[in-house]
Order: structure tokens, then C-alpha cells, then sequence
């Protein structure tokens, strides 16, 4: 039986606390990129944006204490097992559909509908291959 304890220089408040400052300066970022597309500052704005990410991704490296443990770990998988089985029926599903729609005349399939289609593909090619890749290396 193991029971989770607390180390005694992380308290969870610490955690929460760098947690907050990370999520904070990605969420400064996109908010400016949102004022400096509605200012005419788009590439301002994706500077920004950049510097938001560049902070949080800098907050996280540096931070003196280990921001995600084992169970942001589960819910990271868990999450990304449910995005990818629904976008799989999706793709599996939808594609098909609108195919055989368009190649009947019910329909006229819109150009976002085939950027769509290999986003989805690239997305899966590239989820084979980290899947391939750690299979083979571990």
C-alpha cells in the first residue's frame, strides 16, 4: 500500500502558486495578441504572444519546485486518449460521409473540409510515429 506524501519543501500551495504564474503569462500572452489583432498590431501581438509562452515554458523549467505530478500525468493521458478517439470517429467517419455526399450532388463540401481532412491525417501519421518511436525505444 502506498500512501502519498507531501514532500515537505513542496507544499501544494507552492505548486498552485507557480502553476498560477505560468498559466497567467500564457493567458497574458494570447489576451494580447487578441488587443493587438483588434488594434491593427498583429505582429505585436505575436510577439507577445510568444513572450507569454516563452515565460510560461520559463516558469516551468526554472521553477524551484516540480509543477505536475503523477496525477496530472493520468489526466494528461486520459485527456489525450479522449481527443484522440473522438477526432478518430471523426476522421473515420466523417471523411467517408463526405465524400460519398459531395460525389452524389447532396452536397458541396467546402474548402476548410479538405485542410481539415489532412490535418487530421497528419495529426494520426504523427501519432503513429511517437507511438513507433517509444515502442521501439523503451
Amino acid at each position: 500500500m502506498s500512501e502519498h506524501t507531501a514532500s515537505a519543501t513542496t507544499r501544494p500551495s507552492t505548486r498552485k502558486r507557480y502553476k498560477r504564474i505560468a498559466y497567467g503569462l500564457l493567458g497574458a500572452g494570447i489576451a494580447a495578441l487578441f488587443v493587438a489583432i483588434a488594434l491593427d498590431r498583429f505582429v505585436l501581438g505575436v510577439a507577445l504572444y510568444w513572450a507569454g509562452g516563452l515565460g510560461m515554458g520559463l516558469v516551468q523549467r526554472f521553477s524551484p519546485v516540480e509543477l505536475y505530478d503523477e496525477r496530472d500525468s493520468t489526466i494528461d493521458r486520459k485527456a489525450s486518449q479522449v481527443t484522440l478517439n473522438v477526432f478518430a470517429y471523426v476522421f473515420v467517419l466523417g471523411l467517408p460521409g463526405g465524400l460519398v455526399l459531395a460525389e452524389t450532388g447532396a452536397v458541396t463540401l467546402p474548402g476548410w473540409f479538405h485542410g481539415a481532412t489532412w490535418t487530421l491525417f497528419a495529426i494520426y501519421v504523427v501519432y503513429g510515429v511517437a507511438v513507433g518511436y517509444h515502442k521501439y525505444r523503451s
